[in-house]
């Protein structure tokens, strides 16, 4: 399991550092959208969704995605109100009968919308940043410390529960060890890069965006167990699915932009 786990960082971890820091900026799109329809893939597959609200919920995430491509990010909460408004829309135009599954249905392929492709675009958003690619990089940083760090914490120190019924392998000591190693991560990857000042708020956010990204790993967690499941997928050995893997990320993109764009 560890092998397998630290094999997939070896060879994923690179690439992704390579495609966001040195390689074009189409390639670096064309690698989100992959992972993009990857994650939605497990999510459907979680969800086990009926073809027309899965196939609205795919259309929608390329709309907002192609919002931002276009760089019409003052068409960007528009483009949100269609891609909603477009899963709803082809249920009935199709001719669903009324039923509670047909409303459940549409409501995952709405939230796949908003708790999956909302973040992607908000991450091509944050990379036109002048110091968009440092970011991503930043949070990237964080994330995988304060997972790595919550893991080992965890496994080794491990001895209160922190949500047994929602993920029983999650203890508090994971979770403030992992607070810990995103925390120092995060400052130590802001001195080297000078992206911000090193100041009190930046440690507020750090402690902030960490936590963010822990709620993000308990939300997929609890999606999961709604469905009876344990891993969103198999693509990653070691790691389960892809959005096993970015589900903190999911969470604290939205409050990094906020931040970035707030400064």
């Amino acid at each position: 399991m560890h092998l397998k786990r630290w094999l997939t960082a070896f060879v994923l971890l690179p690439l992704t550092i390579y495609v966001i820091g040195f390689s074009p900026s189409w390639a670096f799109y064309v690698f989100l959208i992959f992972f993009l329809f990857l994650a939605l893939k497990e999510f459907y597959s979680i969800t086990s969704i009926s073809f027309v609200p899965k196939f609205s919920g795919y259309i929608s995430s390329l709309l907002l995605l192609l919002t931002i491509l276009m760089g019409q990010m003052y068409f960007f909460p528009l483009s949100v109100f269609f891609a909603v408004l477009l899963c709803l829309s082809f249920a009935i135009v199709l001719n669903y009968s009324p039923s509670k599954e047909v409303i459940q249905d549409i409501g995952a392929s709405v939230l796949s919308v908003v708790y999956i492709a909302i973040p992607f675009s908000l991450i091509m958003v944050i990379y036109r940043h002048p110091f968009g690619k440092a970011w991503i990089l930043f949070l990237l940083c964080v994330v995988i410390a304060g997972d790595t760090g919550a893991f080992y914490f965890g496994r080794y120190l491990g001895r209160h529960k922190l949500h047994k019924k929602v993920s029983p392998n999650k203890t508090w000591e994971g979770a403030v060890g992992g607070l810990f190693c995103s925390t120092v991560a995060g400052l130590m990857f802001i001195r080297a890069f000078k992206i911000s000042s090193f100041s009190y708020k930046t440690i507020c956010f750090l402690i902030f965006i960490s936590m963010v990204a822990q709620m993000g790993d308990l939300a997929e967690s609890f999606i999961k167990r709604s469905f009876g499941k344990k891993d969103s997928g198999s693509i990653l050995p070691g790691h389960g699915g892809v959005l096993d893997r970015i589900d903190s990320l999911l969470f604290a993109i939205p409050f990094l932009y906020g931040y970035i764009m707030g400064r």
